[in-house]
């Protein structure tokens, strides 16, 4: 049978992982550097200068690398350290962006907002049938406010334990309104990470751990 033909393949080898040929490694770089020292021609060498420089540029990749290692195992470390203390979370109380209200033993839930500027809040509370129960007045300063109910209802009768919404309302002494975002706290019932961020569960609801505004 006649041979068609015998040539040296550098094609993938079949089964192997594909390579990123966009980086140069160091069997690469020292691949070339020996490639280059036997095809140099006899009569005009390569400078000593210009070889130890491509040598110092070896090295300073080998310790480029190295440092790459070891910044990333720092971050590993760091974010596994940080992932097991937020498991302290779990049962705490925290304030986080939201309008919910639980009334517990007669004590109702913190509730604050976040205002940019002084004024007052009107707050209406609501229960889970949707019926305004109590009515109030806070003044206000710019940064956070505990508008927390008291849990009396407009007819002076205390609250039953319960679900509720509040709702607020911010103006200024001009009757204008004022940006400003509206706080709950409830207790973490979970947690689980996204994308190596820890999320908590609060009245069922989910928020990452940097938008929690305290821990009480």
């Amino acid at each position: 049978m006649p041979i068609a033909g015998i040539t040296d393949g550098t094609g993938a080898v079949l089964g192997a992982a594909g390579r990123d040929y966009s980086q140069v490694s160091k069997l690469d770089f020292m691949t070339l550097l020996v490639a280059q020292i036997k095809n140099q021609d006899p009569t005009s060498p390569m400078d000593n200068a210009e070889f130890t420089g491509q040598i110092t540029q070896f090295s300073m990749l080998e310790q480029l690398e190295t440092m790459s290692a070891s910044l990333q195992d720092n971050v590993a470390v760091g974010t596994a350290i940080n992932n097991t203390a937020m498991l302290a979370l779990v049962g705490r109380k925290v304030t986080v962006e939201g309008n919910d209200l639980t009334v517990t033993d007669g004590k109702p839930s913190e509730n604050m907002i976040a205002a940019a500027a002084s004024g007052k809040a009107i707050v209406t509370i609501t229960d889970d049938a949707g019926h305004v129960v109590r009515t109030y007045e806070r003044p206000v300063t710019t940064g956070l406010n505990d508008i927390t109910w008291d849990g009396i209802k407009d007819d002076g009768t205390v609250a039953a334990e319960g679900e509720y919404t509040v709702s607020t309302v911010l103006k200024d002494n001009s009757g204008a309104d004022i940006n400003f975002e509206s706080l709950m706290t409830g207790a973490v019932s979970g947690l689980r990470y996204s994308d190596n961020q820890a999320v908590v569960i609060v009245n069922g609801q989910e928020f990452f751990v940097s938008e929690i505004y305290k821990v009480s």
